[in-house]
């Protein structure tokens, strides 16, 4: 007997166009979804080798710029944030704290790490002094909500994206902020380059969003004051920079990217 097809994991429709073997383009939600995700071990080589073989230098190495873009974070998040007093803060997906302790950092007051990687949550609490339940999000059980959660490149990992989204919703105090991070197909490598981006697709992530698939499933949950901003800015993946004309051009498409979050990664934040 033949399978049923797979529906899509954010709107449950069958409405799919394939972009690949095992990526599908879906036509109602427009999000892509991975029909054959894999988890990979988010263990210690995952951290130093792996990451080195990205970024050239291990996760650890690579602390001074993530701790700076986490401030940065933080600037647009306390700004959004309508709930007064001493704050409170989950961070899902925390890896080695970085975000957590940059939030220390800042005077948030009550703070809470959720790691499915032992060598990571081990760092966070052993370094940084903060508390990190290993776990998956999906069987944690918290019996308080917090004002600020934030998930920077987590819901892309997740089997159910819909179904963590909801719960992160029902774990926000009214007024409180949800901050995160995810790949984004409308971006220059799917635009200019779709056989390499297909090519790279990391097997451990299950959706690709938008900035406008991603507005659209958060004010479908209840998200009010929907922001979505560039993560990653490579106007080279466009135009090579020894272009004659790249002088020209590199100032206009940094405007068009702010304007439209343009960008292979992007970042949203949403009140509730």
């Amino acid at each position: 007997m033949k399978p049923e097809p797979e529906t899509c994991p954010v709107c449950g429709r069958d409405e799919k166009r394939k972009i690949s073997s095992n990526l599908n383009l879906c036509r109602n939600c427009h999000i892509i979804f991975n029909s054959d995700c894999r988890s990979l071990s988010y263990d210690r080589d995952y951290f130093i080798n792996e990451y080195r073989e990205q970024y050239g230098k291990t996760y650890l190495e690579d602390y001074g710029n993530i701790y700076n873009l986490s401030m940065s974070r933080l600037d647009r998040i306390l700004e959004l944030l309508a709930v007064e007093g001493k704050h409170s803060l989950l961070d899902i997906g925390c890896a080695a704290g970085f975000f957590l302790k940059a939030a220390k950092d800042r005077g948030i007051s009550t703070l809470l790490g959720i790691e499915i990687s032992s060598y990571a949550a081990d760092y966070c609490r052993e370094t940084f002094g903060i508390d990190v339940i290993e776990s998956p999000f999906d069987t944690v059980e918290l019996h308080k909500r917090f004002d600020i959660i934030t998930s920077w490149f987590f819901i892309e990992h997740c089997m159910d994206p819909m179904g963590a989204i909801k719960r992160v919703f029902s774990m926000l105090n009214k007024g409180g902020v949800f901050a995160l991070s995810v790949p984004s197909y409308y971006g220059p490598m799917y635009y200019f380059d779709t056989d390499k981006w297909i090519e790279t697709h990391p097997a451990d992530h299950r959706i690709d969003l938008s900035p406008t698939s991603a507005k659209s499933i958060l004010k479908e949950i209840g998200f009010k004051k929907i922001d979505g901003v560039k993560c990653g800015y490579h106007p080279e993946r466009v135009l090579k920079s020894s272009s004659l004309i790249y002088g020209l051009f590199e100032p206009l498409y940094r405007k068009f990217t702010d304007v439209t979050a343009f960008s292979d990664t992007i970042e949203i934040y949403a009140v509730k």
